[in-house]
């Protein structure tokens, strides 16, 4: 009786035991699934946060833009407020400012234009953690250029394998235009390895308008066919050393070859009302095989961050440019054949080091860089005579440019509990030009510092940075491009560097509202200028203007109804300029340009959405030039399948096909432009990421800020 007392008493012991450890393990998932669940909302939260202010930059959280999702990276771009795409112009800008150079994780891409943006239809929305605008750039990146930063931060992902993503698409303007994007890769925990391929062929139509009127009068018209075939492989590689050091390598080769057919149509009435006209055929073919070269080493000195990173680049573009042109003169009636061969070399070389060095008493960061720059040029001009070309020695040219630069910086930031945060930073760069024509030297302090302030939803900020303007190799360049036998555009050996003081005053409130105002002061400006010397109308880049801007940006984004999803910028500035070495009246005046981008889901999964752009520059004069109004409107659907990884985009662009037009005023006469470049266009992309979406590698982009300039 007492062993089965006892197996009873064992059996019951055991029955409690599992259903204590049953309603406990019950108890434990329910408690993880409310913390799951709390988790998700705490997500949910964080996702709303779409804008955030920090001392130096704005941060646009793609995560928290559901109009963002199922894009490619240029598109991405174009719904962070004050960012402004123009894939017709191949430019990427800061509404009120010039274009903007684009960063991935931190470091330059080698890549502009069209090249650039190309390039970004390989990045999916998806694989974008956020989006750093950099109005005033700190003093770690090159002084050059008053157009600010975009810095592309992508996911962090440690899965390893292969990954790869195919894309295609056309557009349809007069011409019909296509690309294809190919990237296979391939990560270890050590070792990663990035193939990519573009290509992309097309042609757009193009009309320019632009006279002259006084005391001789011009009147000069343009249909130009625009063709460009561009094939661009490249490899980016990377290897860990050991866990606190890396060794990467990119190199893209780009075969570009680029044509245009212009016929062009020039009235010239004399001041004694002589009126002569050339028509003009002109074959432009060109070939562009540019190799670029990038190498960096990164090595953590502690585990406190310290860290030391070492950069080189190399960049060489031949340029081998042959343009025929025949003009015919009447009443003469008289025909002109003329040829120009001309064969342009820059060639880049920069190495620097990056030191970052946090403490508990703040963050320094410090280095050096060295630059050198060099082209070569040479234009052959000639004339079609007895069936045979002979050279004509006045019109040709031979351009030799050197230059290099040498850099250093340094930079202090600190945070003051939980509300200040603060940054200064001072670079120094002398820079040694040696040309055909000129040899000089100059060397210049670039001073930064940012403070802002975080109060619950409240973010301030005030920011001040200098910056520096050079010429690049088509503003310098005396090489002569001829429109007919008696009118060119040149450049300008003797420009020299225009600076800029830039201030601003940010505010964001509750992660959806953001604004700043700003002062602008441009000393030194150079651009083109044209003249008309009788039948000779030429054009050519000066130093002739200073400008100071008094400006304000707002934008709002928000979700309405849970299917709507908008976005209003606005930018307002007053500027005052004056002019040296020209003749002119200048104007001082508002400009003010607006626009409102909106998404609408047309089901609940979020799949299907259709979006309706619009945005409008209003009238506006500046320096000598009176711009008139622009406005332009965009559509289109995008539907995302297979849980996302095939997206199919259709959009038609500038559905009111608007012109540009300014009129420009000065003393000796009035000049005005009339331009439109095939804006209006359907595009349809396709694109397909396959492996598992996870798999996406995060390489390294590495810092080449002068390429640019080659341009």
């Amino acid at each position: 009786m007492k062993i089965h007392l006892h197996q009873q008493i064992r059996i019951m012991t055991t029955k409690y035991l599992f259903i204590a450890t049953l309603f406990s393990t019950l108890t434990f998932a329910q408690s993880q699934q409310d913390s799951l669940k709390q988790i998700e909302q705490v997500n949910i939260l964080v996702k709303k946060k779409l804008l955030e202010r920090k001392a130096d930059r704005l941060i646009f959280n793609v995560d928290a833009s559901i109009a963002s999702q199922g894009m490619d990276a240029g598109e991405t771009l174009a719904n962070v407020p004050m960012l402004k795409v123009d894939e017709n112009m191949g430019t990427i800008s800061i509404i009120g400012k010039s274009n903007v150079n684009v960063m991935i994780n931190g470091k330059m891409l080698n890549l502009s234009g069209m090249a650039l943006l190309n390039y970004l239809k390989s990045i999916r929305s998806e694989n974008i953690s956020k989006i750093e605008v950099i109005t005033t750039p700190p003093s770690k990146y090159e002084a050059q250029g008053n157009s600010g930063l975009i810095n592309i931060i992508l996911k962090k992902n440690p899965n390893l394998g292969f990954s790869g993503n195919i894309s295609t698409g056309l557009t349809q303007r007069t011409y019909f235009n296509g690309y294809t994007n190919g990237t296979l890769n391939y990560q270890t925990e050590k070792f990663s390895l990035s193939l990519k391929t573009n290509y992309i062929k097309g042609a757009k139509r193009s009309n320019e308008r632009f006279n002259i009127i006084g005391q001789s009068q011009n009147y000069s018209e343009s249909t130009r066919k625009d063709m460009w075939e561009d094939l661009t492989p490249s490899l980016n590689a990377s290897y860990k050393i050991n866990k606190n050091s890396e060794v990467g390598i990119e190199y893209i080769f780009d075969n570009g070859k680029n044509g245009m057919n212009i016929l062009n149509t020039t009235k010239n009435i004399s001041p004694e009302l002589d009126e002569t006209n050339f028509i003009t055929n002109t074959f432009h073919r060109e070939k562009s095989p540019t190799h670029t070269l990038s190498t960096y080493y990164d090595l953590k000195l502690d585990s406190l961050g310290k860290k030391l990173s070492l950069t080189g680049n190399f960049y060489r573009n031949d340029n081998p440019t042959e343009v025929n042109f025949s003009t015919l003169t009447l009443p003469q009636n008289t025909i002109q054949d003329v040829k120009t061969l001309s064969k342009i070399k820059p060639q880049i070389f920069s190495i620097q080091g990056d030191l970052e060095l946090p403490f508990s008493f703040g963050t320094i960061e410090t280095g050096v860089k060295y630059n050198q720059f060099r082209n070569s040029a040479d234009l052959k001009y000639l004339t079609l005579e007895d069936n045979q070309y002979i050279i004509d020695e006045e019109k040709g040219s031979q351009f030799l440019y050197k230059e290099e630069n040498y850099a250093a910086y340094a930079s202090f930031a600190k945070t003051f509990g939980e509300h200040w945060e603060t940054k200064a930073g001072l670079r120094y760069e002398n820079t040694l030009v040696k040309s055909s024509v000129k040899d000089f030297t100059y060397g210049q302090w670039f001073p930064s510092a940012y403070i802002s302030y975080k109060q619950e939803k409240n973010v301030f900020s005030l920011s001040y940075s200098r910056r520096i303007n050079r010429p690049n190799m088509s503003n310098l360049n005396p090489f002569r491009w001829y429109s007919n036998p008696n009118s060119y555009s040149t450049g300008n050996p003797l420009l020299t560097p225009s600076y800029i003081n830039n201030y601003e005053l940010g505010y964001t409130y509750n992660n959806k509202l953001s604004a700043s105002i700003y002062y602008l002061r441009l000393k030194n400006a150079f651009g083109q200028v044209s003249s008309l010397d009788l039948v000779s109308q030429t054009g050519t880049y000066l130093n002739y203007y200073n400008n100071s801007f008094y400006g304000a940006n707002l934008s709002y984004t928000d979700s309405f109804f849970k299917f709507w999803e908008t976005s209003f910028s606005m930018n307002s500035s007053y500027q005052t300029s004056e002019v040296f070495n020209i003749e002119a009246d200048t104007f001082d005046g508002y400009s003010v340009s607006y626009s409102w981008n909106n998404t609408f889901f047309l089901n609940k999964n979020k799949t299907v959405a259709v979006f309706l752009n619009y945005e409008h520059q209003l009238p506006y004069r500046n320096v000598a030039y009176h711009f008139k109004n622009f406005m332009e409107m965009s559509s289109g659907i995008k539907i995302s399948l297979m849980e996302k990884q095939l997206q199919i985009n259709a959009t038609v662009n500038n559905i009111f096909a608007m012109r540009y037009k300014a009129d420009i005023y000065f003393r000796d006469s009035q000049q005005s432009f009339n331009n439109y470049w095939d804006g209006r266009a359907f595009r349809l992309s396709v694109n397909y990421t396959f492996g598992n979406k996870k798999k996406q590698i995060q390489k390294k982009a590495i810092n080449f800020e002068e390429k640019d300039r080659a341009q």
